[in-house]
């Protein structure tokens, strides 16, 4: 492949992630307190565009959707009834895994994708 094939890779793998990304909730873990870390996941609502992990003291944890504009401490204590809390929001389907190492299907295609284009180029 040359160079212009290249670029129609490129362009395809760019149009690979917006059709990826146009349509689809954001998708997140949902437990509370969960005995062996949590693994049930959901589909978040529209107005629900980030998903949060608390850490309440002394021992309880939250996995939810929630939404980026309500990401504070104090709205979060306030909707959780929780006084001392760690937070974390984040934007990437299932990113609020305690021990942030998930990576979506969706992200491990695009970077293959990326490093096949970039394979081309050099050919």
């Amino acid at each position: 492949m040359g160079s212009k094939g290249g670029f129609v890779l490129l362009g395809l793998l760019f149009s690979l992630a917006v059709v990826c990304h146009v349509g689809h909730s954001l998708e997140c873990y949902n437990c509370i307190n969960p005995a062996n870390g949590c693994t049930t996941a959901v589909n978040c609502s529209r107005n629900q565009d980030t998903c949060l992990i608390v850490k309440a003291v002394p021992t309880k944890t939250y996995y939810q959707c929630w939404m980026f504009d309500r990401c504070s401490f104090e709205a979060i204590a306030k909707a959780l009834g929780e006084k001392e809390l760690q937070y974390r929001c984040c934007q990437e389907n299932l990113c609020n895994k305690n021990d942030g190492t998930s990576i979506s299907g969706k992200t491990a295609l695009l970077v293959i994708l990326l490093l096949v284009a970039v394979w081309s180029f050099c050919l």
